[in-house]
């Protein structure tokens, strides 16, 4: 007969035995967010137009037993949305599935995902949602798991009022930087820049804005006027928040010296609204 104490230690080695020991939970593990496919972690804000690469790998997965002396399997399915921080979708859903049999020398295998989200043009600064979804179905197990993704582009308020954003002058259309003062000699080509925001939207996130210029001297008079210079028309999966533009204007080379006013005209077709801006330069 065993004594109390080897029958209590016995009960508590039966108790942590290892064919007692649950198995592993399903989870999301090594979550990575890369520029390039199979690139190095990323850890900047990502921008219009980039591309997103998604990558992890699952463990607790549990495998099938074959009928027959086939190799057990893996099934699993996923689904990684990423969105703003309105809830509005910035990149088409990706969604598969992941099945592999598992041979005895795969017992430390595990599965991997990769996905690739494209966001649209127009972003704004703020932050991205991630959700990934995972569905064990040899299990009927679930997990999920989310990340917060830095997006890179201009800071506009989600309620700005029409308008030109950003406005400067250039001394070329391409110019990296505006000029900080706005000083420029008779015949030379004036260059403006700047982002309409604040516009109204239809169905299907279209826009449709005109905008142009009129130019006063220091006395007010009205030297010259394009009401409609140029157009920006479209529409858009995602809901456009700005609106890069650009405006010229070709001094005469008899130009008296002074202070002159550049006027900015934007007509939102859509919420049929019009707002001006003035801008103010000098010629030397």
């Amino acid at each position: 007969m065993f004594p109390l104490r080897l029958l209590a230690w016995l009960g508590l080695l039966s108790a942590i035995s290892p064919a007692q020991t649950p198995p592993a939970a399903l989870a999301i593990d090594g979550l990575t967010l890369s520029a390039t496919d199979g690139g190095e972690a990323v850890n900047r804000p990502f921008g219009s137009g980039e591309t997103i690469f998604v990558r992890f790998t699952v463990s607790g997965a549990r495998a099938a037993k074959a009928d027959d002396d086939s190799d057990p399997r893996v099934r699993l399915r996923y689904r990684i949305a990423l969105t703003d921080a309105a809830g509005l979708a910035l990149a088409k859903p990706a969604s598969g599935e992941v099945v592999a049999d598992l041979a005895p020398e795969d017992k430390q295998w595990k599965p991997k995902v990769y996905a690739e989200l494209e966001l649209p043009v127009g972003l704004v600064q703020g932050q991205a949602k991630l959700a990934i979804e995972l569905e064990d179905q040899v299990a009927n197990a679930k997990t999920a798991r989310q990340a917060e993704i830095p997006l890179a582009g201009p800071a506009i308020a989600e309620n700005v009022a029409l308008g030109g954003s950003n406005f400067g002058f250039y001394r070329q259309e391409d110019a990296p930087q505006p000029i900080l003062t706005a000083v420029y000699r008779p015949g030379d080509m004036v260059w403006a820049r700047f982002s309409i925001v604040g516009f109204s939207r239809a169905e299907g996130n279209r826009y449709d804005i005109a905008y142009g210029l009129e130019a006063f001297n220091a006395a007010g008079i009205s030297l010259f006027r394009q009401e409609i210079a140029a157009e920006q028309t479209g529409d858009s999966a995602y809901p456009r928040r700005f609106l890069p533009s650009v405006l010229s204007l070709q001094l005469g080379k008899d130009l008296a010296p002074g202070e002159y006013r550049l006027q900015l005209l934007i007509h939102d077709r859509i919420g049929d609204r019009r707002v001006s801006s003035d801008h103010r330069f000098t010629v030397e």
